[in-house]
């Protein structure tokens, strides 16, 4: 069960955290405010709304007040990161000032995780360092600001270039999106379509960079990796649930993403090591 960390937003608290580890964070929990983070250094998994993303250096995640997270290490490796709260206030009023822009990201299935360039990244790690190192008062908030308002505006860059997919690509990964049609496979991806194969998968390649088959596993593994922390539901049948007819190709597959076992997955969650492989 998630914890429900309540976090006060006063004029003079500017709630910006920088956390060198995994084990400095909190476990599963929600927020009553929003947050964006930015991976400064190294690479781990952002647990998320029953699913797995992986963050790594550039990574910039927009958590809103309804996702239910935590942080894990990846393989062996950790992670280092800004973290900046904002209240739901300060996030209508940048929406009314981008004109209504923001609000779709707050309804998302998982929050918009975008991956900056390295030009991006280092601005944005030397404006939070700023803040870092100033005295509490008007020039501080005024700063700090700023850059929340440009930080979402990143975000709405990133939906922008999205919106440049055609129509029916845009409609077909909201659909795809959703459990009951990625655990189906790649003959619902293909209804849904209605397009050849061929035209689908040079349309993935194109636009995604990858193909639907890869597209559709990597949605099954965050899925699996979500339930395996969530539930304990026994491993053969998050298998099926995830959409895979073979235990051992499951397994093959989860060790390929992850780089390490179903198994371990679950058994890390209940200890503070890295698993075992």
């Amino acid at each position: 069960m998630a914890v429900k960390i309540q976090t006060k937003f006063h004029t003079e608290d500017m709630t910006v955290l920088y956390q060198t580890s995994v084990r400095e964070t909190y476990p599963l929990h929600t927020h009553e405010n929003f947050e964006f983070f930015l991976v400064s250094k190294g690479r781990a998994l952002h647990l998320v709304n029953k699913t797995a993303q992986i963050v790594e250096a550039g990574s910039l995640v927009l958590v809103r007040p309804q996702d239910e997270h935590c942080y894990d290490y990846y393989l062996t490796q950790d992670f280092e990161f800004y973290n900046v709260g904002f209240s739901p206030t300060f996030f209508n009023l940048a929406d009314q000032l981008y004109e209504g822009a923001l609000a779709p990201l707050a309804g998302l299935p998982l929050p918009v995780q975008i991956s900056l360039s390295e030009e991006k990244r280092l601005s944005l790690v030397e404006r939070l360092e700023e803040l870092r190192g100033m005295e509490r008062g008007p020039a501080k908030r005024l700063l700090r600001n700023r850059i929340i308002a440009d930080t979402l505006y990143l975000f709405l860059e990133n939906r922008r270039q999205e919106k440049a997919l055609p129509d029916w690509l845009v409609a077909l990964l909201d659909q795809i999106a959703k459990p009951e049609h990625f655990t189906a496979g790649l003959s619902d991806l293909l209804k849904m379509a209605n397009y050849s194969q061929e035209h689908v998968n040079r349309e993935f390649q194109r636009y995604l960079h990858t193909t639907p088959t890869r597209y559709i596993n990597e949605l099954r593994m965050r899925y699996a990796y979500g339930l395996l922390i969530s539930t304990e539901d026994p491993i053969v049948e998050i298998c099926a649930r995830s959409g895979f007819g073979n235990l051992g190709h499951f397994y093959e597959q989860f060790r390929r993403f992850y780089g390490f076992s179903p198994g371990a997955a679950r058994r890390k969650q209940h200890s503070s090591g890295t698993p075992s492989t």
